[in-house]
């Protein structure tokens, strides 16, 4: 026989009312080893606890510790949901022995709010040598809304007649019945209404008030288990999932976005954008953003920045040395490079008949006619 898991230590409080409700207890002084197994399966127990897992409630006959203190378990024990109806429980006599079983009480309490609970077996057999699903029903009449108490008391013996366990004395349990009935039920404390439709509480929505909401939404696959709460895929962390595990670094300024993988800035590739882009660097300062491209600084341009600007230009009679520095060819001069030399040695071999009137400038006015110092540029 296959042993199953104990319950998770997390669901103990939800757990109660399966445990009141099965509160078998043992007979004492039974020295026999004896071969009786009692669970839920693990469809069941994600349904009515949210773990999906076999929860081992007998084994060899005895009680799984969690069920001991039956009397603490029913002070503590809520009312069955209104969306729980009915509960699957598994049983089997492993081996040759035989057990025998008798359900002594099915009885509700409050017959207008609903029905005696029911069993999908006989109220008296033999526990089957094969594993065999025993559903207890809970049948809400919808005449009214409420709780109602019932009992459900059961004995099982072996072949001896003696009684190896039985439901507690006096043991009631409750549940809760509304009349106006949603299909599927409400979740998370959700509410019926009369039009038959949940009334989902903040933070979740959906038909049975199953989906919790958060805000920002969970990225990369990243689950939302309660109102602002994501549950995170392996790879990622972060209040949404937003943050990525990185194996390896992200180098020159990128990003890492997925696991072992990196959002590059322009002009860059490679799993860890280490690879430009540009075969040659960009010079002067320049920057690659694409395929052979560069983004130059202020004073230079070409596909590697390596040309310098001057404005507005050196003219026909210079080239461009340094950012607006002008390099001019020989016999010129100037800024621009648009001044010759030997125009005023020309005006100066004027012939003396010229007629033209010579006068000697003020020293004053001759320093206002004298070019601007051009001392940045190259003649």
């Amino acid at each position: 026989m296959a042993r199953r898991s104990a319950l998770p230590a997390a669901a103990l409080g939800l757990w109660s009312i399966l445990s009141c409700l099965l509160g078998l207890r043992a007979e004492v002084g039974q020295p026999r080893e004896e071969s009786l197994y009692l669970w839920i399966d693990a469809h069941q127990a994600r349904v009515l606890i949210g773990f999906e897992e076999d929860i081992l409630i007998v084994s060899e006959g005895k009680m799984a510790p969690f069920t001991h203190d039956f009397r603490k378990a029913q002070q503590r024990m809520p009312a069955i949901p209104v969306n729980i109806h009915s509960m699957n429980f598994t049983w089997q006599a492993a081996g040759q022995a035989e057990y025998f079983y008798e359900f002594l009480s099915l009885r509700s309490l409050d017959k207008g709010i609903m029905a005696d609970p029911t069993v999908n077996v006989p109220l008296l057999g033999t526990v089957p040598h094969k594993a065999s699903v025993v559903q207890v029903g809970f049948p809400c009449l919808g005449k009214q809304d409420g709780v109602a108490a019932f009992e459900v008391n059961v004995i099982v013996m072996n072949s001896e007649g003696n009684t190896i366990l039985q439901t507690p004395q006096n043991a009631i349990f409750f549940k809760t019945c509304q009349q106006a009935e949603c299909p599927g039920g409400c979740r998370n404390g959700g509410f019926c209404n009369e039009r038959r439709v949940c009334e989902c509480p903040d933070g979740f929505y959906g038909p049975h008030c199953e989906k919790a909401l958060c805000t920002p939404r969970c990225m990369n696959g990243g689950l939302c288990v309660t109102p602002g709460f994501c549950i995170c895929p392996p790879g990622f962390y972060g209040v949404n999932c937003d943050k990525a595990n990185c194996s390896t670094t992200c180098f020159n300024g990128g990003t890492c976005f997925y696991p072992g993988k990196c959002i590059c800035p322009p002009g860059l590739e490679g799993e860890q954008c280490e690879i430009s882009k540009c075969p040659q660097p960009c010079r002067n300062g320049g920057k690659c953003i694409g395929k052979s491209k560069c983004k130059c600084s202020k004073g230079y341009q070409g596909d590697l920045c390596s040309k310098p600007v001057c404005e507005p230009g050196c003219g026909t009679h210079g080239t461009c040395h340094e950012p607006n520095k002008c390099q001019c060819q020989e016999g010129w001069h100037g800024r621009h490079c648009n001044k010759r030399y030997g125009a005023s040695l020309m005006h100066a071999l004027r012939p003396a008949g010229a007629g033209l009137r010579q006068h000697t400038p003020s020293p004053k006015k001759a320093e206002e006619r004298q070019d601007p110092p051009e001392s940045n540029y190259i003649w």
